[in-house]
């Protein structure tokens, strides 16, 4: 068995994540989690080495366009993607949000999905412009997690504009006054779980075993 000073698992999370599942399952092993969350801009952070090594969190969350490949989002925060162990988990539909007050709140299912034409001269209210300053340590989260699309969706609200979102996000920070549509005007994204190769455990993989539906190592 593990040294019991290991047996706690990091995880880093974004908004939209929903692992309360894998964790619970996970603790029915005989281990124990903490999540960290971190705006989508950080999500790389707990990737990045340190000096001396830190392997904290363990394992995280990555969301990435789904017209690129999880290779690119590391290599662009200047991770070499060859140091990073990933396994897919599930891809994301994109939303746009309107008020209800908006013309589009009369779409419907029959409609399809909102295209480009449909957004023609509306404002678009980028959650990125609005995001919480990036935090150093992976192991710190933000000032307010999601403070950028928490902007935009009240933006929204007003009745000006758009934004555009992960579907898991949208429902997580969604208002009563904000319609969630289907749209074409994004590709999606795709998600995974990630984690740096020298930090490979018996512990990770346990983990990645839950979210695959294995049954527990022997050894353990």
């Amino acid at each position: 068995m593990t040294d019991q000073a290991v047996e706690t698992l990091f995880l880093s999370t974004i908004p939209g994540a929903t692992p309360s599942k894998w964790v619970h399952r996970f603790k029915a092993r005989g281990s124990d989690v903490t999540l960290v969350t971190q705006d989508e801009q950080s999500q790389t952070l707990f990737l990045q080495p340190h000096d001396p090594p830190r392997y904290l969190p363990q394992l995280g969350y990555l969301r990435w366009r789904a017209d690129q490949t999880w290779q690119e989002l590391v290599a662009a925060d200047g991770l070499d993607p060859d140091d990073i162990h990933l396994v897919r988990l599930y891809e994301e539909h994109p939303v746009i949000m309107v008020s209800k007050d908006h013309l589009l709140a009369a779409w419907t299912d029959e409609d399809g999905d909102v295209g480009p034409e449909d957004l023609e001269g509306e404002t678009f209210w980028n959650p990125a412009d609005y995001a919480s300053e990036p935090v150093d340590d992976p192991l710190d989260a933000p000032e307010e997690v999601a403070a950028g699309e928490r902007m935009a969706i009240q933006l929204v609200a007003t009745g000006s504009g758009y934004t555009l979102l992960p579907a898991s996000v949208a429902r997580m920070f969604g208002q009563k006054d904000v319609l969630v549509l289907p749209t074409n005007i994004h590709p999606g994204w795709e998600v995974g779980l990630a984690w740096r190769r020298a930090a490979d455990s018996d512990m990770i993989q346990d983990f990645i075993g839950v979210t695959k539906g294995r049954r527990p190592r022997s050894s353990r």
